[in-house]
């Protein structure tokens, strides 16, 4: 998206792409009996999660081959994926003969230590000995490697592969790629995403067709939201144009997604200030879950580089600034895993998703603007649910470049059983319990970004 592949091309920076709207069919993460009451405006909504894989959801882009900014700082980014309570990160793989590629190198090897997971994809130019590099590190530390992606926005960066260049290039490429994978011993477990920026190509004959066999275990987004807009238009449940005639129930991850916070006003792809993309980022994270997304990695860790007088839109999409301080952003991802991970029921992922008896009710007063509630619910291991409840209203206007503020509306859930106590969590202000109620419902104002509503037993 940005200066990976032109900077080990030796070519200039680009600020994000404008996105592109999804296309049908979500796919189920987990099956609980929930029962649900609600406006038919509202939607189906309720799907159920492990709380556990609400925080694995999340990754980050990191740049660690930038040695002329933040990224050089390798303490500043083990130090923020710490405050963030993230443990895995997508980035380019480095090459072998350029101090930029040694230092993302030493750096990707000392963070597989720090137990973090990799997603890397490949530039072009890729070779049998990248894939080496690759194993040595899942032979040194495995699960070190979580997946490995094609070529990043072929439309930006046309990859060549072996005397070919432009879709051919990449087609081929990627085939390769899938291939160098899956018939290594010590690779093949790991699963291969898709290269992203294809369906900006106009090409018809560029096509997987009905399947991704051969090429890809997992169907690759980037959705950046337009106008300064919430982020439930771009990424929900529906399918990707491009997927569309793939016949199987692939997996898939949006490996960009993210808001500048460089204020701006006008049409196109604007930045906002820090609130709203706290608010965007918080939102587009439960949208992915409620969409079936098994990953997102945010765009991006850290402020690039220093623009104090934010002349540049893509050095502020970070979720710490230049200095290492976290933004709202960073500080609303840091309250959402410290409330997941909390000792309010600890969740190691052994949630018996089939057999609870949870019957959770949504009751939402009828808004007048029409705009839905989303709703999904997080389990903790003990059985504890917390609801996650959020509207989808514009939070910026775009001809002003100014934050707006919707009026909430009110909202009535039960949770079908006494509760030890009834906790809300305001997310943009703290991991601790905003209020707490005894009993098995609660009566509230749901706003513009995520609420967490926890009945704790």
């Amino acid at each position: 998206m940005d200066r990976w592949v032109s900077l080990l091309n030796q070519t200039s920076g680009n600020a994000p792409r404008t996105a592109r709207s999804t296309g049908p069919a979500p796919a189920v993460i987990a099956a609980l009996m929930i029962g649900f009451s609600c406006s038919p405006l509202l939607g189906k909504e309720g799907k159920v999660i492990r709380s556990s894989d609400m925080i694995q959801l999340i990754g980050v882009n990191t740049h660690m081959i930038y040695n002329d900014g933040a990224y050089a700082k390798l303490e500043n980014v083990l130090q923020d994926l710490k405050f963030l309570g993230v443990s895995h990160i997508r980035d380019v793989l480095p090459g072998a003969d350029s101090q930029p590629a040694l230092q993302g190198r030493d750096a990707l090897r000392r963070m597989v230590h720090e137990n973090i997971k990799l997603n890397i994809f490949v530039p072009s130019g890729w070779t049998s000995t990248s894939i080496a590099w690759l194993r040595s590190l899942e032979a040194g530390v495995p699960g070190a490697i979580a997946s490995v992606e094609g070529y990043n926005e072929i439309n930006n960066f046309p990859p060549k592969f072996e005397g070919l260049s432009g879709p051919e290039a990449a087609k081929a490429g990627q085939k390769a790629l899938y291939e160098a994978i899956k018939s290594d011993p010590v690779l093949s477990h790991v699963a291969v995403a898709d290269m992203t920026g294809f369906e900006m190509i106009k090409e018809p004959t560029f096509s997987y067709g009905t399947t991704l066999a051969g090429y890809a275990d997992v169907m690759n987004i980037h959705e950046y939201a337009q106008n300064g807009a919430p982020p439930g238009v771009w990424i929900n449940p529906t399918r990707h144009r491009f997927y569309q005639n793939v016949g199987a129930d692939v997996p898939k991850v949006l490996t960009e997604f993210g808001y500048s916070s460089r204020p701006e006003s006008n049409w196109g792809f604007i930045g906002v200030d820090e609130r709203t993309q706290a608010k965007g980022v918080i939102n587009g994270l439960f949208d992915a879950a409620r969409s079936g997304y098994s990953k997102v990695y945010l765009y991006e860790l850290l402020d690039e580089k220093p623009d104090p007088e934010m002349k540049d839109l893509g050095f502020h999409f970070g979720l710490f600034t230049y200095e290492n301080k976290p933004k709202m952003a960073a500080r609303a991802i840091k309250n959402l895993t410290q409330v997941l991970a909390s000792k309010a029921g600890v969740d190691k992922g052994g949630a018996d998703m089939s057999s609870s008896d949870a019957s959770i009710k949504v009751r939402i007063d009828e808004p007048e603007d029409n705009i839905p509630v989303f709703w999904i619910v997080l389990l903790r291991e003990n059985g504890s649910p917390i609801v996650a409840a959020w509207r989808e209203t514009p939070f910026w206007d775009r001809a002003k470049g100014s934050p707006l503020e919707a009026r909430p509306i009110q909202a009535n859930i039960s949770f079908g059983k006494t509760c030890g106590s009834i906790r809300t969590y305001d997310l943009l202000q703290s991991s601790d319990p905003t209020s707490m109620h005894a009993g098995d419902s609660l009566s509230l104002t749901i706003g513009d970004y995520v609420q967490l509503i926890e009945c704790a037993l």
